[in-house]
């Protein structure tokens, strides 16, 4: 469950619009040194995606 946790604070932390004590309820359940790999990871897929939408948008537009 703490993954799901770390991975929502990320998302929230993408979109970046979160009430002041909700995020700090979140960090204190999460453990801090995974953070970043998560971020990194859920950052990676994020632009692998649109690396991925923008290659099939191009390779179909003909």
């Amino acid at each position: 469950m703490d993954y799901l946790r770390m991975v929502r604070v990320v998302l929230w932390s993408f979109f970046g619009v979160r009430k002041r004590a909700s995020h700090e309820a979140d960090f204190a359940h999460v453990k801090l040194p995974l953070l970043p790999v998560i971020a990194f990871s859920l950052a990676g897929c994020f632009g692998g995606t649109l690396f991925l939408v923008a290659r099939f948008a191009v390779t179909h537009a003909h």
